[in-house]
């Protein structure tokens, strides 16, 4: 039996004379012109041919084994294989298997001349396979410098422009991501609560579908709703025909791309707070409620209280399970590799709950003060600090921007980025962590008071739980000896 081999990955190549049709053809007249008939074809379609798993090759390497094929046509080397390694890899096999190999382009000659020949037309496909890559690589990234979209990724919210390569609102969705937004910010809604939210008032995304949550999650998160897309956030790298690995890039390495603003960008702003906040109080999967989960603070070192319980042994029976609350650095890995441990001793969690809750009952019948639990101090002037803080971010960001850009064009050194871009990222985290901690003291400050009659009349779980959320004072704890203490913080 003959064979041909035919290989074709793109629509490009069949522009450049590497059709299917065209090398099907030319590889049957060219064993027909051999005198040779009984002709079997072997197709991949669609394959890239920088690596070896494809079936149809797969089929044709088997059948050599077995010594069913006495030559083969194959168009030219480069439908074989792009990679050098490769292409001397199934030549090898295909001399020792006793069949001939021959190319409707050129003769293969298995003289170390030939094979010399061979390996040098193998090493050029190579190079102009790694040339092409080079260049489409560089030509995306200018593409991306002049502000343009260089894959349209079909984001909800947004149709496509290609005459401009941009992305244009598409308001019917858009009214849709405002809605989730607001949703979000006002209603205190995750993800999740949103999908179903949205799915009881009927709203329909893409294709007559409710909106799933990653959907909602992605809309929630992604800046280009504000109206910055950045692009080349990942390297993927192919190592297979249907596998591939992604890198995250550093975030320098972005190119931003200025987008139609869907919501403002304190909009986004106030989400991503208000997911971090859903995020720190979300039940996960405990397996009991913690009453002050997510709004406790240790007293000496001001960072968060985690709830948690644990198996105790006793001396008669099984083991007992205890529940404390507990310093964060206490329990997390990352502060035991660094070292800073708080001294701060575990609280039993049924004692302080009790305790905490016992205050409240007292003050809302006013037997107690709140002045006598109150750690007072200065409140600066949140507003003005909080749109300081705004400008300082944008100019930050601007220039970040700008040092982005320079680099791209290579107006400044890798080095001279490297080190402003990082001095820049330095001061927004601090800028960001800052405008956090404002806006979560703003909100409580302008949340209405809590009325003593409503602490008097929560009974459950729930109704004791959304008070204390809302409770505009933070709450600090620590034990001290066999006792602790707790008190309220501005």
């Amino acid at each position: 039996m003959n064979a041909i081999y035919c290989r074709v990955s793109t629509d490009e190549q069949a522009t450049k004379g590497y059709s299917l049709d065209d090398q099907k053809q030319s590889c049957r007249s060219h064993l027909v012109a051999m005198g040779l008939t009984d002709i079997n074809e072997y197709i991949d379609d669609g394959y890239s041919g920088e690596y070896l798993e494809r079936p149809a090759l797969e089929q044709l390497r088997n059948d050599l084994q077995a010594g069913t094929i006495k030559n083969i046509a194959i168009y030219d080397p480069d439908r074989l294989s792009r990679n050098l390694t490769n292409q001397l890899i199934i030549a090898d096999e295909i001399e020792k298997s006793g069949a001939k190999l021959t190319f409707v382009t050129g003769d293969y000659d298995a003289s170390p001349e030939g094979r010399l020949f061979f390996s040098m037309r193998g090493a050029i496909s190579a190079y102009e396979k790694e040339k092409i890559r080079e260049r489409t690589s560089r030509g995306r990234r200018a593409k991306a410098n002049r502000g343009k979209i260089v894959i349209n990724t079909h984001p909800f919210g947004f149709s496509w422009d290609k005459d401009n390569s941009m992305y244009i609102i598409n308001e019917r969705e858009a009214e849709i991501v405002r809605l989730i937004y607001n949703l979000c910010i006002k209603e205190k809604m995750g993800a999740r609560t949103l999908a179903l939210e949205l799915m009881s008032r009927g709203v329909i995304g893409r294709k007559g579908k409710p909106l799933s949550v990653p959907t909602v999650s992605r809309i929630l998160r992604k800046e280009m709703y504000y109206g910055t897309h950045y692009l080349f956030k990942q390297k993927v790298h192919k190592t297979g025909q249907n596998s591939r690995e992604i890198k995250n890039n550093p975030k320098e390495f972005w190119i931003p791309i200025e987008v139609p603003a869907i919501v403002s960008r304190e909009t986004w702003d106030l989400a991503q707070e208000q997911i971090q906040r859903n995020k720190k109080l979300a039940k996960r999967n405990s397996k009991r409620d913690y009453l002050l989960r997510g709004i406790l603070y240790c007293a000496l070192c001001g960072r968060s209280m985690t709830a948690y319980g644990r198996i105790g042994k006793r001396k008669i029976g099984s083991g007992k399970m205890y529940y404390y609350y507990s310093c964060i650095s206490k329990e997390s890995n990352n502060y035991a590799i660094n070292g800073d441990i708080c001294q701060c001793r575990r609280i039993p969690v049924d004692d302080l709950e009790e305790a905490v809750w016992d205050v409240l009952l007292k003050i809302a019948k006013g037997e107690k003060s709140l002045n006598d639990y109150l750690r007072k101090q200065a409140r600066p002037n949140y507003s003005q600090e909080i749109e300081k803080l705004h400008k300082a971010r944008a100019e930050l960001e601007k220039k970040r921007m700008d040092i982005t850009k320079w680099y791209s064009q290579n107006l400044i050194d890798d080095i001279s980025a490297e080190k402003e871009l990082q001095a820049i990222r330095k001061h927004l985290d601090a800028i960001i962590s800052n405008l956090s901690q404002l806006n979560n003291i703003q909100e409580k400050i302008k949340q209405p008071g809590i009325l003593p009659a409503d602490i008097l009349n929560a009974k459950t779980y729930e109704e004791k739980r959304n008070i204390l959320i809302h409770f505009p004072y933070q709450i600090h704890a620590v034990r001290q000896g066999d006792s602790f203490a707790f008190w309220f913080k501005e």
